[in-house]
């Protein structure tokens, strides 16, 4: 009893002393890992579609792998992007064909877009009010329950997404991500698999994937009293790298997103804005505050 009252005193000492820089650690070991489980969720969700062979499978398995392609493709590409990924700064870049290439996008083309969102935002360089906009968010008479869940499920953020893509300065960009694709299209030719990739990868990344971006994006800032919103969702925080912890990541962009919870639970005002669950998302966001 004595040690763990002492263990308690240690534990309440260290969070009344707390600065950010406590959080500020990055791993190169993490870092991999993270890229390695989600891929190894990926071929396995792949992997068990193919063997069973049934259409109510593939859909769950592709429903699976584009929420892992948002895993890789926004929030590990979101980490790599404020050299969170990994202890080495220039792995963040040199690895980005683990995680970047294969959904369509480069840090190059991400970072400027995401850095004016952190240090403009809600102005005209933060391209959030712009997507909200176009969205059909600020329209006086809005359904939210045809934007929030009907819309993207009906391809418009597949659209959007490729809007996206397309719109990204190329440059550089478009040869790193045809430096991985013409010879990843070249096996699965030889192989006879194109299939497998077209059902595997390019549909959820053109269907499922855009819809957890669309959601994420509405749900980090739409209708919120702080600037941000912090989802404490155990289960998509777990399969997306605490990306719903974004109130601190947008004060402290620093530390990296195995710290967060608990950066989040010491560094963070109280009175920011919560959701513990997607239907209290959902409930904040029909809420009477409107932008």
């Amino acid at each position: 009893m004595l040690a763990y009252y002492y263990k308690q005193v240690k534990l309440d000492h260290f969070y009344m002393k707390s600065t950010p820089q406590d959080f500020v650690e990055r791993s190169n070991v993490r870092g991999f890992l993270a890229i390695f489980r989600d891929w190894a969720i990926i071929f396995s969700a792949a992997g068990i579609s193919i063997w069973l062979d049934n259409v109510f499978v593939y859909v769950l398995s592709a429903i699976m792998i584009g929420c892992m392609q948002f895993s890789l493709g926004e929030a590990l590409l979101h980490e790599a992007t404020h050299q969170n990924l990994f202890k080495n700064k220039k792995w963040n870049t040199r690895f980005e064909f683990l995680f970047a290439y294969p959904v369509l996008v480069s840090i190059a083309q991400y970072e400027p877009e995401h850095l004016d969102h952190h240090n403009y935002q809600d102005t005209e360089r933060d391209h959030i009010p712009r997507d909200y906009e176009y969205y059909g968010l600020n329209k006086p008479n809005k359904n939210l329950f045809w934007i929030w869940f009907a819309k993207p499920i009906l391809g418009f953020s597949g659209y959007f997404y490729t809007r996206f893509v397309i719109c990204l300065k190329p440059g550089k960009g478009a040869l790193k991500i045809l430096s991985l694709w013409i010879p990843v299209l070249g096996i699965f030719t030889y192989f006879d698999a194109l299939p497998i990739l077209l059902w595997y990868w390019v549909v959820p990344m053109f269907v499922i994937f855009p819809c957890f971006i669309y959601w994420s994006e509405i749900a980090d800032h739409y209708n919120t009293k702080s600037g941000s919103r912090t989802r404490t969702g155990k289960v998509l925080n777990f399969l997306h790298h605490n990306n719903g912890y974004h109130h601190v990541h947008h004060t402290y962009p620093t530390i990296p997103w195995y710290n967060l919870p608990e950066a989040n639970k010491i560094l963070c005002p109280k009175d920011v804005d919560v959701s513990t669950s997607i239907v209290d998302t959902f409930r904040q966001l029909i809420s009477s505050k409107s932008n």
